[in-house]
């Protein structure tokens, strides 16, 4: 669920979205003209355009999902005109989105999908004035509708990756430079084959040879067969590790129920701060492997039952940067690296590994640091799994301590929102 200042945000979105939309589509009225060719085999183009927006792949669990409509949006700009690919784009949206929120019964759902629609009439318009530019200096003919298609994708392509960039921006908070990037990596090695499918449609479209269009289908559907395969790796590895980190925490008392009450404690906690809902699940995500990294510690360490030594409490402070470490490979883990390697930083400076400041560490991080303390000082709920040298504190006491350690060892903020949480009897 959505918060009401979420909603808001997006609410207003969806307003400067739709004035920005009728000025671009006015343009295009303006400059272009649509002809309807004689037959009706060019009405397979929206078909096809329908037909792929109900099979899009969502590429990472961050969200980022792939259409397959560009091709034939693109094709019906040069068989109709650019009118006709503006409202397929937005029609198509509207219909898969549609379906989509009456299965979800969800406010926002509906919100979302008049915010698609003008981002795709956006998009398509956009590209349709880049390709109406080309047309005029290049003409128009057989020889030159290859480039004109790639100056339709590469406008179309640039404004969508733009827009949702910023609408991910305002909602969830994530940075957009990061977002743009990390969307740019999972698409640009799959944008050229989609450049090649849509130089396909838009000739067979302009020579008007559209019973030949579904044959394209072909190649989309391995292209769409590929990338969900890419998904699919990428969240066997993400249970692999989830899994290897749950057995690390059942093979050792001490630390068994640990990672469950965190990472549950975390999202609460990051919702409290005013994260959006995405990004504190990603919170949550984060603070189930934040202790991935003990896997490549001392197994003795960590179930000695005295004080470690300082020479062991080194090794045993290493396993943030190997966590970090065991994690990078993969695309989908990477914007949590910093909160992963930095859970152990403090305010004042003193924390490991980087010894950061205050404000280079991430809210995300100072989020799990307090939940881990607090988990830490209360002790497990296994009977006689708690260290011997230590008798574990009463809730008031760490949340004392809690208190008492603010603006040095932990943000003074999060661990007001996380008292809340404990009073509120959300633990």
């Amino acid at each position: 669920m959505q918060t009401r200042r979420e909603l808001v945000s997006v609410r207003q979105t969806l307003a400067w979205l739709c004035l920005i939309g009728l000025v671009l589509i006015s343009l295009v009225v303006y400059f272009g003209r649509d002809i309807l060719p004689p037959d009706f085999g060019w009405l397979v183009l929206p078909a096809l355009a329908l037909f792929a927006e109900f099979i899009p792949v969502e590429l990472s669990r961050r969200g980022v999902r792939v259409a397959f409509t560009l091709p034939f949006v693109a094709g019906l700009a040069f068989a109709v005109g650019p009118m006709a690919a503006v409202i397929t784009d937005a029609l198509v949206t509207v219909i898969a989105g549609y379906m989509m929120a009456r299965r979800r019964r969800s406010r926002s759902a509906i919100i979302w999908l008049e915010i698609n629609a003008c981002v795709g009439a956006i998009s398509a318009s956009v590209g349709s004035l880049v390709k109406l530019g080309v047309d005029a200096w290049l003409g128009r003919s057989v020889s030159t509708v290859a480039a004109s298609c790639v100056a339709f994708m590469l406008g179309y392509g640039a404004v969508n990756f733009l827009l949702v960039t910023y609408l991910d921006w305002r909602v969830s908070g994530r940075r957009w430079e990061e977002n743009l990037v990390g969307a740019l990596k999972l698409t640009s090695k799959s944008f050229a084959l989609y450049t090649l499918v849509g130089m396909a449609v838009t000739i067979l479209a302009y020579q008007g040879r559209f019973y030949y269009i579904p044959l394209t289908l072909v190649p989309v559907l391995a292209l769409r067969t590929a990338l969900q395969y890419q998904a699919k790796m990428f969240e066997h590895y993400y249970e692999t590790i989830t899994a290897l980190t749950l057995m690390l925490q059942r093979a050792h008392p001490y630390t068994h129920g640990h990672l469950e009450r965190v990472s549950r404690t975390a999202e609460e906690v990051a919702r409290r701060l005013g994260l959006s809902s995405n990004r504190a699940r990603m919170v949550r995500e984060a603070a189930v492997l934040h202790d991935i990294g003990k896997i490549a510690v001392d197994e003795q360490l960590l179930d000695k039952p005295g004080r470690l030594t300082d020479e062991e409490m080194d090794h045993v402070r290493q396993h943030a940067k190997w966590g970090a470490e065991i994690l990078a490979p993969v695309h989908g883990f990477r914007e949590m690296l910093p909160w992963i390697l930095h859970h152990h930083e403090r305010p004042d400076g003193r924390g490991y590994p980087d010894g950061l400041g205050d404000p280079e560490i991430p809210i995300e991080s100072k989020i799990i640091a307090v939940v881990d303390a607090y988990d830490a000082m209360t002790g497990s709920e296994i009977p006689g799994a708690s260290r011997s040298y230590r008798e574990p504190m009463t809730v008031q006491q760490a949340l004392d301590e809690l208190e008492r350690c603010a603006d040095t060892q932990f943000d003074r903020g999060v661990v007001r929102a996380f008292r809340n949480v404990v009073m509120e009897g959300r633990y």
